[in-house]
């Protein structure tokens, strides 16, 4: 079943076209649940953590269209390629004593000994809190027929990390934010979203930058609040977030077209014609043909092409796409082949 997960870089779901998805690549929830009688996963034994997968797949085990995968059975390149896709996190790739039960459609992932004994999360293209929060929901419920949740009726569920404590709900959304980092917008609003509790990161979360003028928006807070008014707030925020950059583009095509066209056909020429491409060059080149595409300059090119090809060339996919481990050397020319082909096949 591995195989099948990783035959192709965007699940069914992702596939699709969604709301407001030209700034929204994807909008992921996340619930973060321990269970009330095994110590939280910090203190947790390699003993421990073993028995927890045991438990977890004990009780889970006949849910329909999921597939249990145990991180121990994969090689370091295959987990790295379902980091890439969104599917596992950092923490899960790195530890042998850790598991995901992982839907079919690739839209739920429930990993096991993460940071919190379970994270629940959903994936779905473009703006979808809601629609995501509501799926997540119920596979929470599922979880907690049979695996008893370490809750205080003060408090509300109880994590590792105190921030999460409460609803141990985090929302986030993957933005495209070319028009406020070029016009050098980003900076005020970033600092403007950490006063009021949202963080701003990389593509991959806490410690990756934001190549590709890529950012995931995320709550921080999670106690004292009801999930329906932590989500109403987090939409809130992020649609002024793409009302700014809607107005940054729009500036930049009123001021700035010469230099923005200059920009997307020097892009354009490096990854049509360049031999080697580092995976950073071209998710930066290709953010370019991306706001060009957005701004009217780019025909024939769709959001689910611009993320299928972020993940493609990546190096874990990329190496499992040719079925072995490629150099940096190799991968740079395998990456930039792989651009050039597509590019071949009309999308420009």
């Amino acid at each position: 079943m591995m195989e099948t997960f990783l035959k192709h870089p965007l699940g069914p779901k992702m596939n699709e076209r969604a709301k407001l998805d030209d700034l929204v690549i994807s909008t992921r929830i996340r619930l973060a649940r321990n269970l009330k009688d095994t110590v939280f996963s910090p203190v947790l034994s390699k003993e421990g953590q073993r028995q927890l997968c045991e438990r977890v797949e004990a009780s889970l085990g006949g849910l329909q269209g999921f597939e249990y995968l145990r991180m121990s059975s994969y090689d370091a390149v295959t987990r790295q390629a379902l980091v890439e896709k969104h599917l596992i996190s950092p923490t899960i790739a790195e530890k042998e004593d850790s598991a995901v039960f992982l839907s079919e459609d690739e839209t739920i992932s429930v990993l096991i000994n993460e940071e919190d004994h379970l994270r629940i999360q959903t994936l779905l293209p473009g703006l979808q809190v809601t629609e995501a929060f509501e799926l997540a929901k119920r596979v929470d419920e599922l979880c907690e027929e049979s695996l008893p949740y370490a809750f205080d009726e003060t408090l509300g569920y109880l994590t590792t990390c105190p921030s999460n404590i409460g609803t141990g709900l985090r929302a986030s959304v993957m933005l495209h934010l070319p028009g406020l980092t070029l016009t050098g917008r980003i900076t005020p609003i970033l600092k403007e979203l950490r006063k009021l509790g949202y963080t701003i990161r990389g593509r991959y979360g806490e410690g990756s930058d934001a190549a590709g003028r890529l950012f995931q928006l995320s709550n921080q807070r999670t106690l004292g609040s009801h999930e329906s008014q932590l989500l109403s707030d987090f939409i809130e925020i992020t649609e002024q977030v793409i009302q700014a950059e809607r107005q940054a583009r729009e500036y930049l095509l009123t001021n700035n077209q010469d230099e923005l066209e200059d920009q997307f056909y020097r892009s354009y020429g490096i990854l049509r014609y360049a031999k080697l491409l580092s995976s950073t060059e071209a998710i930066e080149r290709l953010s370019d043909l991306h706001l060009a595409s957005d701004l009217g300059l780019l025909s024939d090119w769709s959001p689910p092409q611009f993320h299928d090809l972020i993940v493609r060339m990546q190096s874990g996919f990329l190496q499992k796409h040719f079925g072995k481990t490629l150099s940096t050397k190799e991968r740079d020319r395998e990456r930039a082949t792989l651009v050039r082909r597509t590019l071949d096949q009309g999308l420009v």
